[in-house]
């Protein structure tokens, strides 16, 4: 902008040019200001299409059982429901369902409240993620609950690819019932929370944090090869679904949860 290219002729010439500058400044902040995503709080009652991407007719590789399929999304009366069941539409086994942000996000707090399935060979993942070209662009946070034991949790990050994972004990069985789980991202530290109680913190110590600006995705898959992970698929147990009633974003952290008061 040509006001920002003369500032300094301004701030040479009178006081009145002065304070008309500093007022122009501040009825016009800078483009990053501007550009900070919203606040929102999604309670699924329709899926709105200006927000979200169903992810359709498409997998996300070789390791994965699945593909995913608009199919698999739907809003019933507890909120959101997302099927992974057996398929015989394309070149994988099993379908299921993906749902990510149009908007992308650097910073700020991201929860949802869900009930996640029970079963081998099964990932529900609530995680921000971005990896443009190569793997040195691969920057991600995660939430990730297997199915094979539902009374742990895993909290992840990715910085330029390389991986720093930590598994915790949960005090319930989180294919029981709904939960809430987020988690805060800064330039200094993520942090995990469960049903709003402080669970995990990284500061840097294990690793570089994320710093690019990434989409948020929640979504639940299978793999017949990464078996050592999540153990082999036993499809006598499925069909599976995650039943999420909310999502929720704020550019910062207030200390409460967003979609905790819909646990009644």
């Amino acid at each position: 902008m040509r006001l920002l290219a003369d500032r300094h002729a301004l701030m040479q010439n009178a006081p009145m040019r002065t304070l008309l500058f500093l007022f122009a400044l501040a009825i016009c902040p800078p483009a990053h200001a501007q550009q900070q995503p919203l606040a929102f709080e999604e309670r699924f009652t329709a899926i709105d299409e200006s927000r979200w991407r169903v992810a359709d007719g498409w997998s996300n590789g070789e390791w994965t059982a699945n593909d995913w399929r608009r199919s698999q999304v739907r809003v019933v009366p507890q909120g959101l429901d997302m099927l992974l069941s057996s398929s015989r539409r394309g070149e994988k086994r099993y379908s299921s369902g993906e749902l990510q942000s149009e908007q992308l996000y650097r910073y700020g707090y991201f929860e949802t409240r869900m009930q996640v399935p029970r079963g081998s060979g099964l990932v529900t993942g609530f995680f921000t993620y971005t990896r443009p070209a190569g793997e040195n662009t691969w920057d991600e946070i995660d939430i990730e609950i297997l199915g094979r034991d539902t009374r742990s949790i895993q909290f992840t990050y990715f910085r330029r690819g390389r991986q720093h994972i930590t598994t915790l004990p949960l005090p319930f069985d989180a294919a029981d019932e709904q939960h809430t789980y987020g988690f805060e991202w800064t330039p200094r530290a993520i942090r995990w929370y469960v049903d709003g109680r402080l669970f995990h913190e990284e500061a840097g110590e294990n690793g570089p944090l994320p710093q690019t600006a990434q989409r948020l995705y929640l979504h639940l898959w299978n793999s017949e090869t990464l078996t050592d992970w999540l153990g082999p698929i036993l499809p006598w147990q499925g069909p599976w679904r995650v039943t999420v009633s909310c999502i929720a974003y704020a550019p910062s952290y207030s200390g409460a949860s967003l979609c905790a008061d819909d646990a009644g």
